[in-house]
């Protein structure tokens, strides 16, 4: 499909289970590309399945073995809209055994989504995933500090963790300060395409912005 609108190649990086398709699920719901009926059958596959908070990743996986198995294996190509640009999603597994599809997904992307739990923190992948986008090119970051609402919403926490992938990054050569670290959580929806009121506390740009 043309567009006038300059296009971005985005991966979306980072630890497994950290909400890597469930952000992308999000963002594609959010943007208008997934339609609201399609996340509703989805929701109900998944809680038929006992997977109940699986809907928006279901979007990304639909191979039947990340579906059975909750992970993401193959790489998926997805097109979404802002105002500025049209971006292709490219999905990264976060899974070990999967690190030659996660090269061959963010070799091909000018800017990388790194989400990062809030309960956790930076794990193994995390910093795996940051290393091999900036050795594979990639300048521009944006870091998604997910799952707040399993952290309360707790903004000492918010500020841990940025420390933490700030350091990180910093080792690399990106700068933290350039780097949007947002607090968010893909499955409650807060700060993915508007402002959310759990985190008054927070004061920056939105995921979409």
């Amino acid at each position: 499909m043309a567009s006038d609108k300059p296009h971005m190649n985005l991966a979306v990086v980072g630890h497994i289970d950290h909400g890597k398709s469930t952000t992308v699920g999000r963002l594609l719901f959010e943007t208008g590309a997934v339609p609201a009926h399609i996340i509703e059958n989805y929701r109900k596959e998944a809680e038929s399945k006992g997977k109940g908070s699986f809907e928006f990743a279901w979007v990304m996986d639909n191979l039947k073995e990340e579906r059975e198995r909750g992970i993401t294996i193959d790489i998926a190509h997805k097109r979404f809209d802002t105002d500025k640009y049209y971006f292709t999603i490219v999905d990264c597994p976060g899974h070990r055994d999967f690190i030659k599809n996660m090269i061959t997904g963010a070799s091909q992307a000018d800017a990388a989504l790194l989400i990062v739990a809030a309960p956790d923190g930076a794990m193994e992948q995390t910093k795996e995933h940051v290393f091999l986008s900036k050795t594979l090119g990639i300048n521009q970051l944006i870091v998604g500090i997910n799952k707040m609402d399993a952290s309360k919403y707790d903004e000492k926490r918010y500020e841990e963790v940025k420390a933490q992938i700030s350091d990180l990054i910093k080792m690399v050569g990106f700068n933290p300060a350039e780097v949007p670290f947002i607090p968010m959580s893909s499955f409650v929806g807060d700060n993915i395409a508007s402002k959310s009121a759990n985190t008054p506390w927070y004061k920056g740009p939105i995921l979409l912005e």
